[in-house]
């Protein structure tokens, strides 16, 4: 039997103090208790706020109260953590206040989780979903596209079609040919619509002018020096005429007023161009009607149909026309079509929302009197209205329909392309009416063709906040363009929200342009942006 060993006295020494600590250390801990070190889930609690959606544009802010036992714990340091590939990463730190909440600030990229941390707890993890804050939408094209489009006319005019071929084309069925011209006058409004002002002034430029009643009895004349200031009131249109500022006579209200002036057909002399304060044009030829159907001015030009009015019909370049350009044949049928719904409107009656046939904009035909028949090349374009009339014969060109009538003939600026197709609209596809035989679908590769053609490519914009609106969802998450009409402008469009949600919405083609803003509703691709 092997000897025992025994330690040295001085081990044993170190071995029992050892002993004697442990004893007393653990006798003192469950004496104070556990509770007297801090540990995790002890009374501590991380409540964590602000999962919710945004874009990567806008920043969210995220929230977290601390509290120990219910009590908010003030002035505490709080790690943020974001979890990045595969692990919880602190990004910053955040101090409590004195009610032991603390806010943070948050811009991701994309959707992220995030959580508050200390020593003692963790909140729930909360995630921020990203979604685009917008779309580009690749677009071409400019206009409804029903019909003729300007830009192919001027292209086919240029390659040596004559402006039959080129309406023959654009309204397949259709042919061009003459009707009576009876002289008759239209009605344009240059000046009354909602966004008009309150108040205008007439000026000419030279000459003389005459203010009559609606009976036709002189109540004022003057020369260019003198103004008129046109007001409204309950009872009709008033007018203060001023020279120099000084008012020299006053005209009260009165239900119709009329304002001639020299060089015109009402009264022989100097010619002179009117101008009216807040109108976009200048007024060589007619008169000019002044009555208060709406609570502003409500100002007409009342002109010859066939000449006057086609004159001053600011719808195509009219430089196009000039040996340079080569698309005199385009200004042609310009004005045909032009001729055919200015018929049309006459033949409807006045409006009463504008006491008036035809409004001066895009609402109707774009109609600036003098400025266009007066401006850059503006002969060029008088001769082309011109060879639409056949003086001799007393008679104008026009397009009938298959069945022999007066046909619509709606135009716009330039064809595009969505997707693999192209070309004009069905008249059913774009503004949702009765199909016309005339109004039907044709290939266009004129107009991306023609030179100086600025809508062979575009992009719109699509907002979050549009989209929204117009798919009736919270948040979206994507879109594209689901199918298209045979021109190949948008037909249905889907959209998917964040919870899974999908939309799918069918539009006229019309219906599409508006409803974007784009300057037509040819589009190509959808892509997300941030």
């Amino acid at each position: 039997m092997s000897p025992s060993i025994s330690a040295a006295p001085g081990a044993r020494r170190v071995r029992t103090l050892a002993a004697v600590l442990v004893t007393f250390l653990t006798a003192t801990f469950l004496t104070v208790g556990l509770s007297a070190v801090p540990a995790a889930a002890a009374g501590y609690t991380l409540t964590a706020s602000g999962t919710a959606t945004t874009t990567a544009a806008t920043a969210k802010t995220l929230s977290v109260v601390y509290r120990y036992n219910g009590a908010a714990r003030k002035n505490a340091s709080v790690a943020v953590q974001q979890y990045r590939d595969g692990a919880w990463v602190r990004i910053k730190t955040v101090t409590t206040g004195s009610t032991g909440k603390a806010t943070t600030s948050v811009k991701p990229s994309a959707t992220t989780k995030y959580r508050f941390k200390t020593v003692n707890a963790t909140s729930a993890t909360l995630t921020v979903t990203v979604v685009p804050g917008s779309w580009a939408i690749a677009g071409s094209g400019n206009g409804h596209g029903v019909g003729m489009a300007q830009y192919g006319a001027y292209q086919m005019a240029r390659t040596g079609s004559t402006a039959a071929q080129i309406l023959g084309y654009y309204y397949p069925g259709a042919t061009v040919g003459t009707a009576a011209n009876p002289l008759t006058s239209i009605d344009v409004q240059v000046l009354g619509k909602a966004a008009d002002p309150a108040t205008t002034t007439i000026s000419l430029s030279a000459g003389s002018w005459r203010l009559l009643d609606g009976a036709q009895a002189q109540l004022a004349t003057g020369t260019s020096a003198r103004k008129l200031s046109i007001a409204r009131t309950t009872a009709g249109v008033t007018a203060k005429i001023t020279e120099n500022g000084t008012v020299r006579q006053t005209i009260s209200a009165r239900r119709t007023l009329f304002l001639e002036w020299t060089g015109t057909d009402y009264w022989t002399g100097t010619p002179g161009t009117v101008t009216v304060s807040g109108a976009q044009g200048s007024y060589r030829h007619g008169r000019l009607r002044l009555t208060s159907p709406n609570p502003r001015p409500n100002v007409v030009n009342q002109v010859v149909l066939n000449d006057e009015y086609l004159y001053g019909l600011d719808e195509m370049p009219s430089l196009w026309g000039t040996s340079g350009y080569g698309g005199a044949a385009a200004l042609q049928a310009q004005a045909i079509v032009a001729r055919n719904y200015a018929v049309l409107a006459k033949t409807a009656g006045l409006k009463t929302s504008c006491d008036c046939h035809l409004y001066d904009d895009t609402s109707s035909q774009n109609y600036t009197g003098w400025k266009k028949e007066g401006g850059e090349a503006g002969s060029t374009w008088r001769a082309a209205v011109d060879a639409t009339r056949q003086d001799a014969a007393s008679t104008v060109s026009i397009v009938r329909n298959p069945a022999g009538g007066i046909a619509e003939t709606p135009y716009f600026a330039s064809t595009g392309r969505g997707g693999s197709y192209s070309g004009t609209t069905n008249n059913q596809d774009a503004f949702g009416t009765a199909a016309q035989s005339h109004l039907a679908h044709v290939a266009d590769p004129y107009s991306a063709q023609a030179p100086g053609n600025p809508n062979t490519s575009w992009t719109g914009t699509l907002t979050q906040t549009k989209a929204k609106a117009v798919f009736d969802l919270a948040w979206v998450k994507s879109v594209k363009v689901t199918a298209r009409y045979s021109s190949g402008q948008i037909k249905t469009m889907q959209a998917v929200s964040v919870q899974g949600t999908t939309r799918n919405l069918t539009k006229t083609a019309e219906g599409w342009r508006t409803t974007l803003g784009f300057r037509a509703s040819w589009a190509d691709t959808v892509t997300a942006r941030k």
